[in-house]
């Protein structure tokens, strides 16, 4: 599979996300990340703002594949979110339900290790 089709993969993964968390975030998504913290309005303000990041990034990344340009800025991005997703949840410890850790873990911890990867791919 080529860098260039993986990063085309991420991003629609984080429109579907983004589109979730943005449109419904205390149905599926924040109750699985967070548990039952989901449930209070202010989580869903929280959960609606990255809902929006991953959204903005999901549709730049996808401009940037059609018109040919530079990736390398919205992977970075990509990274950042995802990284500092994985670092955050795995910093509230206990607080995150154990399946909320787990799934961003693989979810997030997976995309910033592999955009890593696809950073160097498309510069190299």
């Amino acid at each position: 599979m080529s860098p260039r089709t993986l990063v085309a993969g991420i991003a629609l993964g984080r429109l579907a996300l983004g589109a979730a968390l943005l449109a419904a975030p205390r149905k599926v998504v924040g109750p699985g990340w967070i548990g039952g913290e989901a449930e209070r309005p202010a989580a869903g303000v929280l959960l609606r703002a990255v809902g929006a990041r991953d959204l903005a990034l999901a549709v730049g990344t996808l401009a940037a594949l059609k018109q040919g340009s530079s990736l390398s800025p919205w992977i970075v991005g990509g990274a950042l979110a995802d990284g500092a997703d994985f670092a955050a949840t795995l910093a509230a410890g206990q607080a995150i339900p154990t399946q909320g850790r787990a799934s961003v873990g693989l979810l997030a911890g997976g995309a910033f290790g592999a955009q890593l990867g696809l950073l160097r791919a498309v510069n190299g």
